[in-house]
């Protein structure tokens, strides 16, 4: 089936839908907050649809998808919402969900709110606990401002990731970190080829600046990646498996050992070449790792 729009709970969102139509279905959520599903769609979707039906989506109100009205909220049950009635309009009476980095925390509240539309849970670098990851990932960033001369944001970073309290989005340590301006996707990618392919790819999409600017409209967002989910995990009852590279900033070690320990045959693949981004940095080798889960899975809960 094409890219379409497709009318759900009063907006209209944009779906790319590829592979088999009978192929085991796997619902891509993006995350952000505010991203899209054009990068998955652009480095990824192709290789995934060789073995599934690939169906990736622009949460509501997000480039592709219809603009939020003037003065609209955005919440996480909208979206999850949003994906339950999708799942209803396209026929499929379940479907394996990959949520990556923010949309992990998505994924897995959709997961134990609607067991019977999950076949199978695919985490990829997720944020289950943003106060984790921050305090993972500041230090990083705290060295390359240092490289760049702030040092004063350097010590804000550290400061951080030092504090005894638990990290909030009140704190908006993404403001420090964006401080780091034009190098700021080395917290993201592993190789300056990667972070080129994925800057050109944005650059050559055709997308207005409007467009790309909707993604601020999901910001109050940022408030639940701080809620932690990790307690979440011993409840799932789909089979699942969390995937992540080995430079990746978001899945911090803490989080990796926690899903290991917490969720029911927990399952973990490595990417040895790829940081927050294995989908666009190993595309052969994730399409071939996610695939096989999928298929697996599929086949043990028929």
């Amino acid at each position: 089936m094409p890219a379409h729009l497709t009318p759900v709970n009063g907006t209209r969102l944009f779906v790319d839908d590829r592979g088999p139509a009978d192929a085991p279905p796997v619902l891509f959520i993006h995350g952000g907050p505010g991203q899209s599903a054009f990068d998955f769609g652009h480095f990824q979707a192709d290789h995934l649809a060789r073995h599934v039906r690939i169906i990736a989506v622009d949460q509501r109100g997000l480039l592709r998808s219809d603009p939020l009205p003037e003065g609209a909220e955005i919440s996480t049950d909208a979206i999850i919402a949003d994906y339950e009635a999708l799942r209803q309009t396209l026929g499929i009476s379940a479907w394996t969900i990959i949520g990556h980095s923010s949309g992990g925390h998505t994924a897995i509240r959709y997961a134990r709110e609607h067991p019977t539309a999950v076949t199978a849970a695919v985490f990829d670098c997720p944020a289950f606990d943003c106060d984790l990851t921050d305090r993972h990932r500041l230090p990083i960033a705290a060295a390359i401002l240092d490289e760049i001369g702030d040092h004063e944001s350097a010590a804000a970073c550290r400061a951080f990731a030092e504090r005894p309290e638990r990290l909030t989005a009140a704190d908006e340590t993404y403001k420090v970190m964006q401080r780091i301006g034009a190098r700021y996707n080395e917290l993201f990618f592993r190789t300056p080829a990667a972070i080129e392919a994925f800057e050109k790819g944005q650059a050559e999409s055709g997308f207005t600046r409007e467009q790309w600017a909707r993604g601020l409209s999901h910001l109050p967002l940022v408030a639940d990646m701080y809620i932690p989910t990790l307690d979440l995990l011993p409840g799932l009852t789909p089979p699942s498996m969390l995937v992540h590279g080995r430079h990746d900033l978001v899945a911090a070690p803490a989080v990796i050992d926690a899903y290991r320990e917490l969720a029911p045959g927990a399952r973990v693949h490595t990417f040895e070449d790829s940081a927050h981004f294995p989908y666009i940095e190993e595309p052969e080798a994730y399409a071939d790792v996610v695939s096989g889960f999928v298929l697996s899975a599929t086949n043990l809960t028929r």
